[in-house]
């Protein structure tokens, strides 16, 4: 166990318990809550504060929960997506928490002499040394590797009987559901033998399947979606209803445990919507001549995209179908059919425009004096884009990446990012999306499998005995950490972007104890390149595929 303290805990202190809920949206839970469908939920929010909490821009997870973890904004941390750009090769490779360029909280708490405990935060594999334990995300390539401590991993196995790193996705949808229950309640449980067993004074787990409940099982509840009558028997209407029951009981297993003066904050990396239809960027960008392509092999891979995709091929038939196309891997093919030669930008993960720039990128073709007239043209043209159907803005807004983020790590974010347009119609969150597919002959698709899509707008639910009451706005996720560390008593770094919320405690406790900041190390020097091995990328690769973010 490592400990890395270098003074020690400010007093008076005070356990802070986080739960993540990935995609978790006031616009489902509210409403569940006041139904009584979710009592733990519904009693934090009429006893503490609450509001919605601004995501990162895009709202993607990875950088999202970086930005929580790290109280720094994506210029400064350096995630944008859960890849990122090779630029010695044409493709986008696996990050890992190795990438992040900031210090975590649970390493600051640590510096303070704070004991914690983390729990599947995405982008925290491998785990990083501190004062208690770590478990980590889903790019653990095993439930074992995934603990920081193998001593933990046997404890855990023994009284606990495993630990669940990821659901396995399954062609039907029921049992794919079950076993995200069960992954689910099994996270929970352990949680709270943790939490009574190995007491900490942070402690943090996150829900991320509530992301993939939602990304597969929104259409089940909105009957305007185009997917909801093409379901038929396969149909689950209350799959995400039922996914945030079992949330709200393993919050009330968590609840449990807790020291008697601890605050709990329940919150969310981004929040969900309906998503009816998609724009095919790629192909618009195949129109415009920026982006040339072998058009066989991308009708290939669209082909063999949709076929893993309805009929969840298992790895050996996928070997055999990577075998027959000469390759290991599906994603060095997807752009192998672009011909970089003669393209000039891409619409890649993580939503966003790459630029091919000569001297940056290999096979860079884009000259400095081209750069930006180019991407003037891009973001006008994206600007004027429009649904022929409903004559609606496919985007929000369309910027350049100087526009939206800043920082020293820069380096790896595209280099136009547009942002979603959102729309709330008849009490419906909703709006577009869009695609990087190559292969798609047409610019507009509806939307066939993932019928939910992130929002910009989380949520937020702080609870305690310093904590006041009732609803509050303009919070960000940026704000987090620090505000966390406020309330375990710890002095918070002066580098932060993020600031301490003190409007969400009892005036008289901030009175008593102001905020207090000091000139803090927050920056760590994260890795580029290759982080992983190429077998480890691989399974990532599948996962993120399996999830519909490659």
């Amino acid at each position: 166990m490592q400990n890395s303290t270098q003074s020690p805990l400010s007093r008076p202190t005070s356990q802070v318990v986080i739960i993540g809920l990935d995609g978790g949206t006031f616009d489902l839970i509210e409403p569940w809550a006041q139904a009584g469908h979710l009592p733990n939920i519904a009693r934090l929010m009429a006893e503490g504060v609450w509001g919605p909490l601004r995501s990162t821009e895009p709202p993607h997870s990875a950088p999202a929960w970086t930005t929580f973890a790290t109280g720094l904004m994506p210029g400064r941390h350096g995630v944008y997506y859960f890849v990122a750009p090779s630029r010695d090769k044409n493709r986008f490779r696996p990050i890992s928490s190795e990438t992040i360029r900031g210090r975590r909280l649970w390493q600051l708490v640590s510096d303070q002499g704070g004991r914690v405990g983390v729990i599947n935060v995405p982008m925290s594999y491998p785990p990083v040394p501190v004062n208690g334990y770590m478990i980590g995300d889903f790019f653990a390539p095993d439930e074992r590797s995934a603990f920081d401590q193998p001593g933990l991993y046997e404890e855990v196995v023994r009284e606990c009987g495993g630990y669940c790193v990821e659901a396995v996705q399954q062609p039907n949808r029921l049992i794919f559901l079950d076993n995200m229950l069960a992954c689910m309640d099994q996270r929970a449980k352990v949680g709270a033998y943790l939490l009574e067993h190995h007491p900490v004074d942070l402690f943090v787990l996150v829900f991320t399947l509530l992301d993939r409940a939602q990304h597969n099982f929104w259409a089940d509840m909105d009957p305007d979606h185009p997917l909801y009558h093409k379901m038929r028997k396969q149909m689950i209407p209350d799959a995400i209803l039922e996914v945030h029951k079992h949330i709200d009981a393993g919050i009330g297993r968590l609840l449990e445990k807790l020291d008697s003066d601890a605050t709990v904050i329940i919150m969310s990396d981004h929040g969900f919507r309906s998503e009816y239809r998609r724009m095919a960027v790629n192909k618009w960008l195949q129109d415009l001549g920026l982006l040339k392509t072998r058009r066989q092999t991308a009708r290939l891979m669209g082909r063999i995209g949709s076929m893993i995709k309805r009929t969840g091929l298992q790895k050996p038939a996928l070997r055999a179908l990577r075998a027959m196309i000469g390759t290991r891997r599906y994603e060095p093919v997807y752009y192998r059919s672009v011909i970089w030669s003669e393209t000039k930008v891409i619409y890649g993960p993580g939503q966003g425009f790459y630029m091919n720039v000569k001297g940056r990128d290999h096979e860079g073709v884009v000259t400095q004096s081209e750069y930006e007239p180019l991407r003037e043209r891009i973001i006008e043209a994206m600007k004027a884009l429009r649904d022929p159907e409903t004559g609606l803005p496919i985007v929000g807004d369309v910027l350049r990446r100087e526009e939206i983020y800043e920082g020293n790590a820069c380096d790896w974010a595209p280099d136009i990012v547009p942002t979603k347009a959102e729309y709330f119609t008849d009490g419906k969150r909703w709006g577009y999306g869009l695609t990087k597919f190559l292969g798609s002959p047409q610019r507009f698709v509806t939307q066939k499998e993932l019928s939910g899509t992130h929002s910009s707008e989380g949520m937020f639910i702080a609870w305690g005995p310093h904590i006041r009451g009732g609803q509050v706005d303009g919070l960000h996720i940026v704000d987090v950490a620090p505000t966390a560390m406020y309330a375990m008593g710890l002095t918070v770094p002066a580098a932060m972007d993020g600031q301490v919320r003190t409007e969400l405690f009892d005036p008289a406790h901030v009175t008593r104890y102001p905020v207090r900041y000091e000139d803090l190390e927050v920056a760590s020097e994260g890795k580029t390149g290759q982080v992983l091995s190429e077998e480890h990328e691989a399974i990532i690769e599948e996962r993120l595929k399996s999830l519909g973010y490659l």
